[in-house]
């Protein structure tokens, strides 16, 4: 299974975001408020404690979550046990979704994508797309090329990082970069780009940059040039 056991002491050890991202409520708002929200099929891969699951489950979608490590799977099905809501959450492979083709209305990466390699994350799209109905929709946020990545690191491959000494990236395993180009390249073999923005802040007195990409993708029955 692919995923980086130094998630597993992050959820051991750290105290997670209890609230999504408001540029996925802004995603979820304009795509899907005004549906039968019911009927509606989500899936989260790299749900992690279940932030995102949560704020999904809380608005009545039909949401599942897919994670590799367990501790982070515990403590989301504790966090919607304690609020009485309801999801699908299991440990599982992102490389090997564990769904049939086109079974689900949405799939959402909230910064799950980034901690694999350029070969995974290709292999990640393709079962994202596998997974997504026609005309169904793809939500990622990933770190830009401007993101911080620490004093020191070890560069592993094409913008590819490990033993980050320093800042948001610290302490992960492997921390992949893009820029829009990338982006494009990448995503664009298997979807339709809808849009790519990009959200950036800084931390530390403007010491520390955190910059990512915020990318809505359609699946389409064609395939995408």
């Amino acid at each position: 299974m692919v995923w980086d056991l130094e998630w597993d002491n992050v959820f051991k050890k750290q105290d997670w975001g209890k609230y999504p991202p408001e540029c996925l409520i802004r995603f979820i708002a304009k795509y899907y408020y005004n549906s039968d929200r019911k009927t509606i099929k989500i899936l989260e891969v790299g749900s992690g404690t279940g932030t995102n699951i949560w704020y999904m489950a809380r608005e009545g979608f039909d949401v599942y979550g897919v994670e590799g490590s367990m501790t982070a799977v515990e403590k989301a099905k504790r966090r919607m046990e304690g609020d009485a809501l309801h999801a699908t959450i299991i440990q599982g492979d992102i490389l090997n979704l564990p769904f049939q083709k086109e079974n689900f209305d949405a799939v959402i990466d909230g910064d799950c994508l980034y901690c694999n390699s350029t070969e995974d994350t290709n292999k990640a799209l393709s079962e994202i797309k596998r997974v997504l109905k026609s005309g169904g929709l793809f939500f990622s946020r990933t770190p830009t090329d401007k993101m911080y990545i620490g004093k020191s690191y070890d560069t592993v491959g094409d913008a590819e990082y490990k033993n980050i000494s320093d800042g948001p990236l610290q302490g992960k395993g492997l921390a992949r970069l893009s820029n829009r180009d990338m982006i494009e390249a990448m995503y664009g073999k298997y979807f339709k780009i809808l849009s790519i923005d990009r959200e950036d802040h800084t931390r530390d007195n403007g010491y520390i940059l955190v910059s990512k990409w915020v990318i809505v993708c359609q699946s389409t029955s064609k395939k995408v040039d």
